[in-house]
This record gives structure tokens, C-alpha cells and sequence, in this order.
């Protein structure tokens, strides 16, 4: 494909957004064309005033969309209200997707992390989201240029042997282009958005003002301690370098035998905002499930998440903060590929130590050890402080998180059943506002939630015990 041939993904993937439009509803289908073409001609606004701004705009035209809705809805049989909420969900859905691909930064990563439960959503936005994944709308070809010249001093088809103008995935920090380097390899090329550190610093200012009526309360000391981990995370995910670091580390770490790719970095290639690495051949998630693959490919691919992802905890002490299915490409030789290790984080010596001591109170079925550890991981000095309803609930969520540890056999992560569980405990703890605990914690929450959304999706199983004893150096089966 030569660089100013259009790409046929991109294009089929729009297409295939706008087929999930009703015929009918012809003014909906051309607010989704305009909204991705004009999106990617704009920059995303960076200052506080002017995101808080456009967010509630956003929650004025849902909720005029919901009022309308009900005042329809009022005078029309079951039928015709049903679809008249299908099609307010869509709108609403549409105002959502085009509001956070255009501002991007933390608002588009909070849209991709609801994309990673579709269970959790009205059928309208689960089909939408996830194309904050894969496909939302990409920045001008201008703008790709002006980074390039940034960094490099020379344009893309300068640098490249050639090199795709447009994106074949856009996400929350950046996009990525196809190129092909003079020496004949294939590449992949993700290019930072222009000014998205400041829009990441204007959406956690934001957010600092809107929990301001939250500073009388107990916790607040705690709420700042997390919303300063949030920014420093998501800032150091805008350094490249860093990723590229990272990236060769986990790399390091796996041998062709276990069956996981992690493309090489060039890094003669590689800036603070640009980062080349090998292009792996594959699909998606959903492109994967599309083919109704068998039980058993299933199964293998839930085996080599669940390896990876246990080889870089155990044996690196690193997590993948942002677990989603961007993140896996389902190679057509039956490897799973790894890509995008931006978003991470290490944990501390403390850290690490309160984990391991929470996985053997577990394992032993020591639950007053257990109770100590929740309320010392939770930061309060007793039990008593930290109340009952608190103390069990949180219980509930750990040992639901845990629950494959204490498994023996083939564990079934396409289970609805664990799965709503599990859902609704985090539920009970966000409605009751329960979330005082260690600012890491929002890392191995988000680690565990976006790696079950994945594997719920896919309908897998392995024999996650075993592999756990294995990676973790505890070659025992519990007592």
C-alpha cells in the first residue's frame, strides 16, 4: 500500500459504525460522518476552563435528549417505547463518542475503561465505545507532520521508506500509522497528539474542583494522595522513552517457547512523542470473535494472557495499569502479541509486601489475618475505626478478586455468574463511597477489572492456579 493510499480499515470501520445507525435515521447517520471528520481536524482544547466547558455541554444535550425520551415516551405503546429509548441511547451514545475522541487525554481514557464491561452498559453504547479502542477519530495528517518536524527535524516520508498518512488505530495519547523503513521492515509508528500533557493536567484540575465539597469529609487526604498518583501515572504515559524502556524490559522476559510476542523498539526511530516499534500481523478482540473461534483457542489465548500477565507481576513487580483489548493482538499462528505498555506501574518494596502477604492469609483461609491486612491496606488503625459494613464489603471485593487463586483445575473466566458478582460488589463499594485505601490500589483494581473484562469477553478458561504456582515461584498447591 503506497503512503497516500487511504486506509481500508479505518474507512470500513466508520462504515461499519454508521451501519449500526437504524436506516431511517438519516440526520443521526450524518452527525457520525461529520463527527469523525471533524474531529480529526481539530485540536483538543487543553485549558481547564475550556474542557470543563465542553463536559457540560455534553451532560446538557443527554439529559435534554433523556427528557425528551420521556416526554415521547408518555403517550406511546411499549413498542413504540422501546424504540424510541433505543434510539435515544444511540444519540446519547454518539454525543458521548464524539465528545471524548475530540477532547481526548483522561476523558477518553475513562470512555475506553466503561468500553472494557459492555455488560455494564445499554446495548447502544457497548456496540460504540469500543471504538475508542481501535478506531477514534484520528488527528489531520498536518498535525502529524508538526510532530514529526518537532522531533526529528524531517517529515514522515523523509524518515520512512514510506509511510501511511492515515491511522490504522487512534486512542487516548496518540495514533498509529504503518511505515516501512528503508531497510525493508515493517513498523509501527504511534505519534502523541499534540499538547495532551496539559490536557491530562486540565482534566485532573478539573476533577480536584469538582470533588471540592469532599474536603470536609475524612477521607479527603486520601482522595488528593490519589488523584496526584492518577496525574503522575498518566503523565509519565506521554514519555515514549519511557515506554520504550519498559517495553524491551517485558520483552527480556519471554522466550519464543512461551508463545507471547512483544515487538522490538527501534530506537533510532523513537522520541519523548514518537515511538516506532515492529508491526505484528493480527486482529482485535472483536475482530477475533467475529471468526467464532473454538473453545479451545479460546482457552489458549486466556492461558497467554494470564502468563504474561503473571510473568510481569511475579517475576518484575510491574503492572499493566490499563489492561484493555487494544492491548492484544491475536496473532494468526496461535502467539499472542502484546503491544502499548504505557500505561504501568511499578510497585514499591511496601506495596509488593502487603500483596503477597494478602495472597497467603488468602491461600491459608486465615481470615483474621485477612481482616488485618484489608483494614491496614484500607488505612484505618482498627477494625473497629474502619467499621464492619466497610470491612466486609471491601472483603468481598478482594477474595472475588482472589477467587481464581483459590481455585484448583480449569478456571472459567466466561462465567456470568463470577463475573456479576464481582461487578457488583465494586458497585456496592463506589455507591457507598468505600474507596479510602492505598493510592496504588487504584492500579491492581483497574489491573484485575480490565484483564476479567477481557477474558469475560472471550468466553476463556485456563488453570489459573497453575500457572500462579509457577510464575510465583510457590510450586505448592494451598493447604
Amino acid at each position: 500500500m503506497s503512503a497516500d493510499a487511504p486506509n481500508r480499515k479505518g474507512i470500513e470501520a466508520r462504515a461499519a459504525l454508521l451501519d449500526l445507525m437504524p436506516r431511517q435515521e438519516e440526520d443521526a447517520r450524518r452527525r457520525l460522518a461529520e463527527l469523525v471528520e471533524s474531529v480529526a481536524a481539530r485540536r483538543p482544547p487543553t485549558t481547564s476552563f475550556s474542557r470543563l466547558w465542553i463536559l457540560g455541554s455534553l451532560q446538557a444535550k443527554v439529559t435534554c435528549a433523556y427528557l425528551a425520551y420521556w416526554l415521547r415516551s408518555r403517550w406511546a405503546d411499549a413498542d413504540e417505547r422501546e424504540r424510541l429509548k433505543s434510539e435515544t441511547h444511540l444519540k446519547a451514545a454518539l454525543e458521548l463518542l464524539g465528545t471524548m475522541g475530540y477532547l481526548r487525554g483522561a476523558v477518553m481514557k475513562l470512555g475506553q475503561m466503561l468500553a472494557t464491561f459492555p455488560d455494564a452498559l445499554p446495548d447502544e453504547f457497548a456496540r460504540l465505545l469500543p471504538a475508542l479502542h481501535f478506531e477514534a477519530p484520528p488527528m489531520h495528517y498536518a498535525m502529524v507532520r508538526e510532530v514529526f518536524l518537532d522531533e526529528f527535524g524531517r517529515e514522515p516520508h523523509e524518515l520512512f521508506a514510506s509511510f501511511e498518512k492515515e491511522a490504522f488505530a487512534a486512542a487516548s495519547l496518540g495514533q498509529v500509522h504503518r511505515a516501512r523503513l528503508h531497510s525493508g521492515e515493517l513498523v509501527a509508528v504511534k505519534i502523541q497528539y499534540p499538547g495532551i500533557a496539559r490536557t491530562i493536567e486540565a482534566d485532573l484540575k478539573n476533577l480536584r474542583l469538582l470533588m471540592q465539597p469532599m474536603r470536609l469529609g475524612e477521607d479527603w487526604g486520601n482522595v488528593v494522595a490519589k488523584l496526584a498518583e492518577v496525574e503522575r501515572v498518566l503523565l509519565a504515559e506521554t514519555d515514549y522513552l519511557a515506554e520504550a524502556s519498559f517495553a524491551q524490559t517485558v520483552r527480556d522476559s519471554f522466550t519464543p517457547e512461551d508463545g507471547i510476542v512483544i515487538p522490538r523498539v527501534y530506537p533510532e526511530y523513537s522520541t519523548r512523542r514518537v515511538l516506532t516499534t515492529e508491526y505484528l500481523a493480527g486482529v482485535h478482540l472483536e475482530e477475533f470473535l467475529a471468526t467464532a473461534p473454538s473453545q479451545e483457542l479460546r482457552d489458549r489465548y486466556t492461558h497467554l494472557m494470564t502468563l504474561a500477565t503473571m510473568r510481569m507481576l511475579y517475576r518484575t513487580h510491574w503492572l499493566l495499569a490499563d489492561p484493555n483489548p487494544g492491548n492484544y493482538i491475536f496473532m494468526p499462528d496461535g502467539r499472542l502479541g502484546l503491544v502499548d505498555f504505557g500505561c504501568t506501574r511499578q510497585l514499591t518494596e511496601e506495596e509488593w509486601q502487603v500483596q503477597v502477604e494478602v495472597e497467603e492469609a488468602l491461600l491459608r483461609r486465615d481470615e483474621k489475618e485477612m481482616e488485618r491486612l484489608i483494614v491496614k491496606s484500607s488505612l484505618y488503625e482498627s477494625a473497629k475505626q474502619m467499621g464492619r459494613e466497610r470491612l466486609d464489603l471491601i472483603g468481598t471485593v478482594i477474595r472475588w478478586q482472589l477467587e481464581p487463586w483459590l481455585t484448583e483445575g480449569i478456571f472459567d473466566f466466561g462465567d456470568e455468574d463470577f463475573f456479576r458478582r464481582g461487578m457488583e460488589a465494586m458497585a456496592a463499594v463506589t455507591r457507598k463511597g468505600f474507596m479510602r485505601g492505598m493510592p496504588v490500589h487504584i492500579w491492581t483494581t483497574r489491573f484485575v477489572l480490565g484483564a476479567r473484562g477481557v477474558v469475560y469477553r472471550l468466553k476463556g478458561r485456563c488453570d489459573f492456579q497453575e500457572i500462579y504456582r509457577r510464575e510465583s515461584g510457590r510450586n505448592k498447591a494451598p493447604a
